[in-house]
């Protein structure tokens, strides 16, 4: 079987079709199916990750740890764009890096079976790895075998690689024939994908096309014929490790470009997805595709997204903020998008849990929050959180006075974030005592929705029409 496939892919390529565009072309007649994966949060029981039952502190300390990795990568990344000529360094560094080793590249992972081997029922017949999924990350990739062969480098995983020279249903893309390899992008015959990240990381992939199985809602894996992917063959400086227990392979890329898995697999997709996030890592949630993803009764909020060549994030505009219910009147060019998408902005992120304000509107809620709680006697401002980054914190005498809500004015939608997901209750420095903070984070360089900020909301990305449409939702109801 792999011989008659490989013998297909030979003479696609001499026709300058290429493997992947084939597919699509007799899939694309069809009407779009649909497709559900459960979004496992890192932290969760449910994850292979899962830290144990620490304390309400130590889980606080890890999501502030992976939101600040995340948001260096984020502000690296872009940087890079703007810059070819840049060092490796951060270029917008925070004042509390993290203690401790998080990789920047999500919060929720997926479980995905791929390739095809001979098995005897009832086992699979493919392997199953753990893939973070990344709302900024384009390919999906998977470490492979050849990262073993000398010269080349592979990150530590539990599992071994991914043995795709075993796998029956394995081609690797030939180089400059296929849609999605960059002309001149090549290793040998095969087209290949070079990604650098911050701190001189380098993942080195060959791009192939293979079988990715996902469990259905029947409880029967789903076989997705021809995902083109990443076979990682040599990576640099990248570990998923220690706290992370070398339990993850790779990426599953959702970011918007040609090659991620909601775009190029529109059959399945209909280049749609949807993700409902909550605070609670003991509740099951999914990220959905295409005909799966739901209608809320009660309608949509709809606002563009807004997308720059070759970068992959989602882009909203931001036009300004209320705190209970009154408008700041903060300058719009405070969140305006510069520099073709490399600077400023306002961008939706899954990889980040706490949310990063820039600085000017930061401030600008800083002090409308003094004001707002000077009426409150039991309030005492002051105090610093141990550890963590957050500036605004108060004291207080029970019962607490009440808090107040905040919205993010959209164009054409608000985003309105209530006082649970708002403040956020940490150990002071001095010890035994509680402090109220804002739980938002100040940034110089743009502001970056995260997952916090985005709980009990279903977002819908309908990439057809650039639209990011949500709803409040209960996120525990199967949504």
């Amino acid at each position: 079987m792999r011989q008659i496939m490989a013998a297909a892919i030979i003479l696609q390529c001499i026709l300058s079709l290429g493997f992947f565009l084939a597919c699509v072309c007799v899939n694309a007649a069809g009407k779009p199916n649909g497709l559900t994966m459960e979004l496992i949060h890192v932290d969760s029981p449910a994850s292979p990750l899962y830290p144990g039952n620490i304390s309400y502190e130590e889980e606080i300390q890890r999501l502030i740890d992976r939101s600040i990795a995340r948001a260096q990568h984020l502000h690296y990344t872009l940087a890079s764009l703007g810059n070819n000529n840049m060092s490796q360094t951060i270029i917008n560094p925070l004042d509390i890096r993290p203690r401790l080793e998080f990789h920047p590249y999500g919060s929720y992972l997926v479980q995905v079976g791929i390739g095809t081997f001979d098995a005897t029922f009832p086992a699979r017949s493919f392997n199953t790895y753990y893939l973070y999924t990344d709302t900024g990350s384009i390919l999906t990739w998977v470490l492979c075998e050849d990262c073993l062969k000398p010269g080349n480098q592979c990150f530590q995983t539990k599992e071994p690689p991914f043995p795709n020279s075993k796998s029956k249903s394995y081609v690797a893309l030939c180089c400059n024939q296929n849609p999605f390899c960059k002309i001149g992008q090549c290793t040998g015959p095969y087209c290949s994908q070079h990604d650098e990240y911050m701190g001189g990381t380098v993942v080195n992939s060959i791009l192939s096309a293979e079988n990715f199985n996902f469990l259905s809602s029947s409880g029967q894996p789903l076989m997705i014929p021809g995902v083109v992917f990443g076979c990682a063959y040599d990576t640099r400086k990248i570990s998923f490790g220690r706290l992370e227990e070398f339990k993850v392979a790779g990426i599953l890329g959702l970011g918007y470009a040609p090659i991620s898995f909601p775009l190029q697999q529109s059959y399945q997709t209909g280049k749609v997805f949807s993700m409902c996030l909550t605070r609670q890592r003991e509740i099951q949630t999914y990220l959905r595709f295409g005909k799966d993803v739901p209608t809320p009764p009660g309608g949509l909020r709809v606002t563009k997204l807004v997308f720059f060549k070759d970068i992959p994030y989602y882009y909203v505009n931001l036009l300004d903020i209320s705190v209970h219910g009154q408008k700041l009147l903060i300058d719009p060019n405070v969140f305006a998008v510069r520099n073709q998408g490399t600077s400023g902005g306002c961008l939706m992120d899954n990889g980040s849990s706490f949310t990063f304000l820039i600085r000017p509107a930061f401030n600008a809620v800083v002090q409308f929050l003094e004001m707002y709680f000077m009426r409150f006697p039991r309030l005492f401002k002051g105090g610093r959180p141990l550890r963590l980054p957050f500036e605004l914190c108060y004291k207080w005498m029970t019962p607490l006075p009440p808090l107040p809500t905040l919205t993010f004015h959209f164009e054409n939608a608000d985003l309105v974030i209530n006082p649970e997901d708002l403040f956020i209750k940490v150990n002071a420095e001095q010890q035994g005592n509680y402090l109220l903070c804002l739980a938002f984070i100040p940034d110089d360089a743009r502001t970056i929705l995260g997952s916090v900020h985005q709980s009990n909301y279903l977002f819908i990305y309908d990439l057809n029409q650039k639209l990011l449409k949500f709803a409040p939702e209960d996120c525990s109801k199967n949504s």
